[in-house]
C-alpha cells in the first residue's frame, strides 16, 4: 500500500510493510500507528523518518477522502525537510501536496506542486516521485481535455517505471495507477482498444500488490469501455463490482466516479429516478471531500436530468453551481505569474520577450567565437542575466579553483550521471548541500548545466536567482540548455 523507494532506513521499511498490512483489515489503527511514528520522529528530530511516515499516512487516507485534513502537517513537513535538507522527502511532500491541490481542481498549484516534485525527484535520482510526479502532470492535461498532451507525459512516466522493472524494482501501485491513467487517455482519444489492455493490466497490477482503491478503479473504466461497446451487462457486472468495493473500504472520489456511470446504466434502462438518486449521491460525496471537478460533472448531470423530468427551476438551480464550479476551477487554474515576462520596453518600444532574446544570441555564436574568452564569457553571463531574470551567472571549471574530485566527489558523480539541467527549486535540498555550501550562490536557487567538450565533462554552469527559492519551468531548462552550449563553445 504505501512501499517507498527507498524509505528513510531499512527499519522504517520493515516497519511500513507490518502497518501497510494491518490498514488492509484496520484501516483507523494504521492511521493510529502512522501518526504516533511521524510525531515521535519528529519530535526527536529525525526528518527522514518522520515525513516518510507522514507521507504514507497520507497514502492511507486520501483513497478515503481525508487528505485535507493531513494539509497543514504536510506543508509543514515541507518546511522541515527543506531545514533538514532531505531532498527525496520533501520531494515526496509536493507530490502530495499536488494530489491534494488536483482533487480541489486547483490545477495551477497542483502543477506547481508536482513540478517541483519532478525537479527535486531528478536531481536526487528518485525515480518513485519522479513518476507520480509525472502522472500528475498528465492528470493536469487531462482535466483541461488536452489528452493527447497527457497521455505523451504518461507514456515518459511508463519509460521511468520501465526502466526500475529492468533493475527488479516492482511497483505495483504505481504499475496500476500509471496504466489506468494511460488507460483513460486512450479511450478519450478513441482507441477503446488499448483502453480496454490498459485497464486489464491495471486490473492485474492492482490485485498483485492489493491495492484495493486501484482494483476498484480499474473495474469502474471497465465499465465505461463496457458502456462504449454497448455491452450493458459487462458495464453492470463491473460498476456493481467498483461500487462495492468503494462502499466496503470507504473510497469516496471512486464512489462517487462510479455513481456517474450508474446514472448512465441507469438512463440506459429508462430508470430515470434511479438515475437522479445516483447522481444526487455522487453529489453529495463529491462536496464532502470538497472535490470540484466532481462536484461540478454532477450539478451538470443533475441539471440535465431534472430538464428531461420537467423540473426547469431545479435544472436551472443546478446548472447554475455547474457553472459558479467551473468558473472557480477556471480562476485557481490560471498561472500565478506568467512564465517568463518579458522585459520592460525600452524608449516606447515593443517588448523584446526572453525567446527572441535567445534567438539573437544564438545569432552571435560567430562572433562570440571571434573574441577573446573573457570578453565572450562577459557578453553571455549579461544576456542570461537579461534572458533568465538572475541575479548571477557562475561557471565552475573541472580546477583547484572550481569543482575538484576531492572536494566534490558526490557532486561530480551527480552531474556526469545525470548529463542534463538540473532545475534546484530550493537550495537547501541540494542531494550534495554540504559539499557545496561553500561556493558562491549554494544557498540560492539556480539551474545547473553540466558543460562538456565532446564527452569530457568540463565543469557547470550556475544559472542562480536572486533568493532561495523559485519554480523553474520547463521553458527555462530548455533556455538553459541553450546558454550551456554557447558557454560550451567558448
Amino acid at each position: 500500500m504505501f512501499t517507498l523507494h527507498p524509505a528513510a532506513s531499512d527499519a522504517l521499511a520493515e516497519l511500513l510493510s507490518r502497518i501497510a498490512r494491518v490498514a488492509h483489515r484496520h484501516p483507523a489503527a494504521a492511521d493510529r500507528l502512522l501518526d504516533h511514528l511521524s510525531s515521535q520522529a519528529l519530535a526527536a528530530g529525525d526528518i527522514a523518518v518522520g515525513v516518510d511516515a507522514l507521507y504514507a499516512r497520507f497514502s492511507l487516507l486520501e483513497p478515503r477522502g481525508q487528505a485535507l485534513e493531513l494539509l497543514p502537517a504536510l506543508e509543514q513537513a515541507g518546511a522541515q525537510a527543506a531545514a533538514g535538507h532531505v531532498p527525496i522527502q520533501a520531494a515526496r511532500v509536493c507530490e502530495a501536496l499536488g494530489r491534494v491541490a488536483y482533487q480541489q481542481g486547483e490545477y495551477q498549484l497542483a502543477s506547481e506542486q508536482w513540478s517541483r516534485a519532478l525537479d527535486l525527484a531528478e536531481v536526487s535520482g528518485h525515480l518513485q516521485t519522479g513518476v507520480a510526479a509525472r502522472i500528475g502532470l498528465g492528470q493536469i492535461h487531462y482535466a483541461q481535455s488536452d489528452w493527447a498532451r497527457g497521455l505523451r507525459q504518461m507514456r515518459d512516466a511508463a519509460e521511468q517505471l520501465a526502466q526500475a522493472s529492468k533493475d527488479g524494482d516492482d511497483d505495483s501501485y504505481l504499475a496500476a495507477k500509471l496504466a489506468l491513467n494511460i488507460g483513460v487517455g486512450s479511450i478519450e482519444t478513441g482507441d477503446l482498444p488499448a483502453a480496454e489492455r490498459h485497464f486489464s493490466h491495471g486490473l492485474a497490477a492492482a490485485r498483485r500488490g492489493g491495492h484495493r482503491v486501484f482494483e476498484a478503479e480499474a473495474h469502474w473504466h471497465l465499465a465505461r469501455a463496457a458502456l462504449a461497446r454497448q455491452r450493458m451487462d459487462w458495464a453492470v457486472a463491473d460498476c456493481r463490482l467498483a461500487l462495492d468495493i468503494a462502499v466496503r473500504h470507504g473510497y469516496p472520489w471512486l464512489e462517487a466516479a462510479a455513481s456517474r456511470t450508474w446514472t448512465e446504466i441507469a438512463l440506459a434502462r429508462g430508470d430515470n429516478a434511479a438515475a437522479v438518486r445516483s447522481t444526487r449521491h455522487g453529489l453529495a460525496l463529491a462536496q464532502r471531500i470538497q472535490a470540484r471537478a466532481q462536484a461540478r460533472q454532477a450539478h451538470l448531470q443533475l441539471a440535465q436530468l431534472l430538464q428531461a423530468e420537467g423540473d426547469a427551476a431545479g435544472a436551472l438551480e443546478h446548472l447554475w453551481q455547474h457553472l459558479a464550479l467551473q468558473s472557480e476551477i477556471e480562476r485557481l487554474s490560471l498561472p500565478a505569474r506568467t512564465t517568463l515576462a518579458a522585459p520592460p520596453a525600452e524608449d516606447g518600444s515593443v517588448p523584446v520577450t526572453p525567446e527572441e532574446l535567445l534567438l539573437h544570441l544564438c545569432g552571435q555564436r560567430q562572433r562570440l567565437a571571434s573574441l577573446p574568452a573573457a570578453d565572450a564569457v562577459a557578453e553571455l553571463r549579461a544576456a542570461s542575466l537579461r534572458i533568465l531574470g538572475l541575479d548571477h551567472v557562475q561557471r565552475w571549471p573541472l580546477s583547484d579553483a572550481g569543482l575538484h574530485a576531492a572536494e566534490h566527489p558526490r557532486y561530480l558523480d551527480l552531474l556526469r550521471r545525470h548529463g542534463a539541467p538540473l532545475a534546484l527549486p530550493d537550495a537547501a535540498l541540494h542531494p550534495c548541500h554540504a559539499e557545496l555550501a561553500p561556493l558562491a550562490g549554494a544557498a540560492q536557487a539556480r539551474i545547473e548545466v553540466p558543460l562538456y567538450r565532446g564527452t569530457e565533462l568540463t565543469g557547470a554552469l550556475w544559472l542562480v536567482d536572486a533568493n532561495p527559492t523559485r519554480a523553474w519551468t520547463r521553458q527555462e531548462l530548455l533556455i538553459a540548455s541553450e546558454l550551456a552550449l554557447l558557454f560550451e563553445r567558448i
